[in-house]
């Protein structure tokens, strides 16, 4: 994979904040390609466990199991803090982004898989904690888990506010 240089970069991020745009962002984007070289980019909730991101897919083939079946190679994308600004007399954004780059697998170890499952449940539904256990058992059949094994993680930041 070629790396490329930051345009500006002062907004360049150290790997360990990439991860800290991945942990704080609501859902990311995940691009690969099909068969025919067609690149697909896809919205998706998402969780960072132990140095990888986690999503869930059915088992039922689609577009996004055809492109992981054919090449395991994966962008994933995040954007946090995204607002719209005017600052000495020009137009501009402030945000957080981080991108990770690597290969997805098929999570297959069951212990792994109910792991991510609860993790997922738990940043998107925490109010019902006690139901998950119950939601994941009539699921986990047409559940597949999938896991992101990053290479290299990169971010950038412009124009953020203190928080």
């Amino acid at each position: 994979m070629t790396e490329y240089r930051m345009r500006y970069a002062e907004r360049e991020l150290s790997a360990k904040d990439a991860w800290g745009i991945f942990e704080a962002a609501e859902y990311c984007v995940a691009s690969t390609v099909d068969a025919d070289g067609m690149p697909y980019g896809v919205p998706i909730s998402f969780v960072v466990m132990d140095g990888k991101l986690y999503f869930h897919t059915t088992n039922i083939a689609g577009h996004k199991l055809d492109n992981f079946a054919h090449d395991a190679r994966i962008c994933v994308t995040a954007a946090v803090d995204v607002e719209a600004c005017f600052e000495n007399d020009f137009m501009t954004s402030r945000y957080g982004s981080a991108m990770a780059f690597g290969r997805i697998r098929r999570v297959e170890d069951s212990v792994e898989v109910r792991h991510a499952l609860v993790a997922l449940c738990m940043k998107y539904l925490p109010d019902y904690q006690h139901e998950i256990g119950n939601a994941i058992a009539k699921d986990l059949a047409e559940t597949a888990v999938w896991a992101v094994e990053a290479d290299l993680v990169t971010g950038k930041a412009a124009h953020r506010l203190s928080k």
